[in-house]
């Protein structure tokens, strides 16, 4: 936007204005604010075991004090209501923190932002089912928002890949290698995509 300012010329002793006649500030280059329930009693990370989870409601949030070079990893895995896989996201604390999606992308990949810097890092996961949107925040601050089947290099090579992410999750699971989870809550998701 830009503001300006009519200056008239002073009278009867007035003083001319001072400073620019005009101001220009950016627009919309703000993070849109994140809106879901902040979560109260999370509650401690069990490895293999099914948590019941609707992605068109809920978030998954998950806290850790994992450091890049600490070489853990989050895994949080989708399944359907027959306990079929139905998607993943993983998060790796390499030398950068990188990201992984299952049946997706064919390694890990540095996030395209920079993560935050604190220790104590509360990612949270939003799934649209509809639209195959993953989008990853840590503490607050969107750090990947991907659509699978522009962003999966595995999406187009393999009809396998495509069906996995077709099956509708009902449930979540922390996968006996996730060595960095420490607490998770499954929350009311209000639009945060």
């Amino acid at each position: 936007k830009t503001y300006v300012r009519n200056c008239i010329q002073p009278k009867n002793g007035g003083k001319a204005c001072e400073g620019d006649a005009s101001k220009t500030e950016n627009c919309g280059e703000q993070e849109c604010p994140v809106t879901w329930k902040q979560c109260d009693n999370p509650a401690t990370v069990v490895r293999d075991v099914y948590i019941p989870w609707n992605p068109d409601s809920e978030t998954i949030t998950v806290t850790t004090d994992s450091v890049a070079g600490s070489y853990e990893e989050v895994r949080v895995w989708f399944y359907d209501k027959d306990s079929n896989d139905a998607g993943s996201v993983w998060i790796y604390f390499t030398t950068q923190i990188h990201y992984y999606i299952g049946r997706c992308t064919y390694n890990y990949k540095p996030f395209p932002v920079t993560v935050p810097t604190e220790t104590k890092k509360t990612w949270t996961f939003t799934y649209n089912y509809t639209d195959k949107r993953v989008v990853y925040y840590c503490n607050g601050v969107q750090v990947l928002n991907v659509v699978l089947s522009s962003a999966c290099t595995r999406w187009s090579t393999n009809s396998d890949n495509r069906d996995y992410w077709e099956r509708k999750p009902t449930q979540i699971q922390f996968y006996s290698g996730d060595t960095a989870s420490d607490s998770y809550c499954i929350s009311s998701n209000t639009g945060a995509i």
